[in-house]
């Protein structure tokens, strides 16, 4: 058997984990290769190949505090032609809320960005993209989500402040109640060029509205 080589690519070392009441065996590698957390893990001293955690069905690497449905969601991504030739992908907000939760606990940023593609082409409301923006640090959503909601007629309600929290939502009734105004009218065929301002008292009307200036200086961006 000294003559027969490994194959460097496909031959492959399983890990064993435990989630919830379930076990989960895959292959090592796109943790290996995609998420620092668990490359660094797999580093330590191995000591007896019998226990090395996650070896075995009877000593798994238990994932304390994750649920099932999680981590299954993030297996497709890992994983999308293992148990089928079509890939079978998370589907809707909350199986991909579920791959971007635990992308960004365990440092899987190619799976993160993946996540949040997908997210973006469903259907979320401001608030939704907001919370998801500041729990999981996607900076390109912030300013976008809160202009859309600071353009909205409806103004900032009890299930606004229970989702985004007091401070926020604080900090976007003040970006809304800015004074706004456009031109209505240029006289500059006059002697002395000068416009006539409107002004207007919120964000009442404010669907093309741009309040970037006053979100970068009240969210101190």
């Amino acid at each position: 058997m000294d003559d027969i080589l490994k194959h460097s690519r496909f031959y492959m070392t399983t890990v064993t984990f435990l989630v919830e009441d379930c076990l989960f065996r895959v292959p090592r590698g796109p943790f290996e290769t995609e998420s620092t957390v668990f490359r660094d893990m797999f580093l330590l001293p191995t000591g007896d190949q019998d226990v090395l955690e996650g070896s075995s069905d009877a000593n798994p690497i238990q994932l304390e505090g994750i649920k099932k449905d999680d981590f299954e969601q993030l297996l497709k991504v890992l994983y999308p032609y293992y148990c089928s030739r079509e890939p079978e992908q998370p589907a809707g907000r909350e199986q991909w809320t579920s791959v971007l939760k635990l992308s960004a606990l365990w440092m899987l940023e190619q799976v993160r960005q993946i996540a949040i593609n997908a997210l973006a082409s469903v259907d979320l409301t401001a608030v939704e993209r907001l919370v998801l923006a500041m729990e999981y640090d996607i900076t390109d959503w912030f300013i976008p989500a809160v202009n859309d909601i600071a353009r909205r007629p409806e103004p900032i309600g009890m299930e606004d402040v229970n989702h985004l929290g007091v401070e926020v939502a604080l900090k976007i009734a003040a970006v809304r109640e800015q004074l706004t105004f456009k031109v209505v009218q240029e006289h500059s065929k006059s002697r002395k060029p000068f416009h006539v301002y409107e002004f207007t008292v919120g964000p009442r009307h404010a669907q093309n509205l741009d309040f970037t200036p006053c979100i970068r200086d009240i969210f101190n961006l």
